[in-house]
């Protein structure tokens, strides 16, 4: 991954990650409302499910080309997955005075990406 047109490859898979961030984020409080932060929720729980699928794949029996995990991994999924929002809006809900929500939301965030990671992992091996 030394290539300046790897590195434009995932410069562009974080750019296609960041739209389909958007996509469902919309597509979430479009269904659900403000009212909790699904949007993110949905991606991050999404983004380790896919996350484990690619991992596992490549351990268990897809060899992937040169480079192409890291620009699934790094570009589409880093663009695509909401850490630092996540963690922004568990402090919103605290600060907004509703830490049973916010408590809910970082336990509920945890536990589905670490069930998606384990679930992809299965799903690909």
């Amino acid at each position: 991954m030394s290539t300046m047109g790897h590195w434009i490859a995932v410069a562009l898979a974080g750019a296609l990650g960041t739209v389909a961030r958007a996509g469902v984020t919309v597509v979430a409080t479009r269904l659900f409302g403000t009212g909790f932060p699904w949007g993110t929720i949905a991606v991050n729980a999404l983004g380790a499910l896919c996350f484990g699928a690619i991992v596992g794949a490549t351990r268990s029996r897809v060899a992937l080309p040169q480079g192409i995990e890291t620009i699934l991994l790094v570009g589409l999924l880093g663009g695509f997955t909401t850490f630092s929002s996540y963690a922004f809006q568990a402090v919103e809900l605290w600060q907004s005075g509703r830490p049973g929500l916010a408590f809910l939301y970082v336990l509920a965030s945890n536990l589905l990406g670490c069930a998606a990671v384990w679930g992809g992992l299965k799903l690909a091996g």
